[in-house]
């Protein structure tokens, strides 16, 4: 039976290449377009979007191309790109696959080896279990404390929480088969996400003293124009009604 994309209206026969999505199906190249994979796992996970959800994905990803043909990285670890000058980052998963987010993005992320959480952080918080040291690089202590000895790893991968964005969550894969622990495969894939948790916990650190310093500069700024208005209340140009309306006002009570 043919049926029909829900986002750009391709006809697609029974064996074309389609996802199926809550509402209907999409065709592979709107799939991809919205930043989906073509695994067995983010096929599967079809139906938990909508046509409406992927063409805002779409848009979303159109708009951030071209910030990405513009972004100039000023460190870099494993897939993430980071740009302090403009608080940005991109994770490039291939060189089709890119996304830019910005640093207040992100809430939380966690280290995820064959589904257990391995170590985890984000906002107000440091590495769990682990401390970073230096800049973009290894963490030390005991990050790997709640981890269980075995000898095959089948899946070892960042989830990264995001707000703002259609794209509630992102996972970066070190591991997609099955390797052993004790190999040096596993060894390079388990040092390479060190490195991007580090360099997650740079992000949301750098966040968090962004937003800082805007609300240090909003008091200060309230504070000189409260100053202001009292000086004109002291001059009788104002009135006191006057002054304390515009007080109150300033600090937004």
């Amino acid at each position: 039976m043919t049926k029909v994309c829900l986002i750009c209206g391709k006809s697609m026969g029974a064996f074309s290449g389609k996802v199926m999505v809550a509402d209907g199906y999409v065709c592979n190249d709107c799939w991809g377009k919205a930043g989906m994979g073509i695994s067995l796992n983010d096929i599967v996970s079809g139906n938990q979007y909508n046509s409406a959800m992927l063409k805002e994905l779409i848009e979303h990803r159109e708009q951030n191309q071209a910030l990405i043909n513009e972004f100039k990285p000023t460190s870099k670890a494993g897939q993430l790109s980071l740009d302090d000058n403009t608080q940005t980052f991109v994770i490039t998963k291939s060189a089709k696959q890119q996304e830019l987010y910005h640093y207040n993005q992100v809430v939380d992320y966690e280290l995820l080896e064959d589904g257990e959480t391995i170590t985890k952080g984000g906002l107000g918080s440091a590495v769990a279990g682990g401390l970073l040291f230096g800049g973009t690089g290894a963490i030390v202590g005991s990050v790997t404390g709640s981890k269980k000895t075995k000898g095959v790893c089948k899946s070892l991968k960042i989830k990264i929480t995001l707000r703002n964005s259609p794209k509630q969550t992102e996972y970066i894969d070190f591991i997609t088969t099955e390797t052993k622990t004790s190999g040096l495969i596993y060894k390079i894939a388990y040092k390479s996400a060190q490195d991007v948790l580090s360099a997650l916990q740079l992000i949301v650190d750098s966040a968090n003293n962004a937003a800082s310093e805007e609300s240090n500069r909003g008091s200060v700024s309230a504070a000189d124009e409260i100053l202001k208005y009292k000086n004109l209340l002291d001059a009788g140009i104002i009135t006191e009604e006057e002054f304390n309306a515009k007080k109150t006002q300033l600090l937004n009570l």
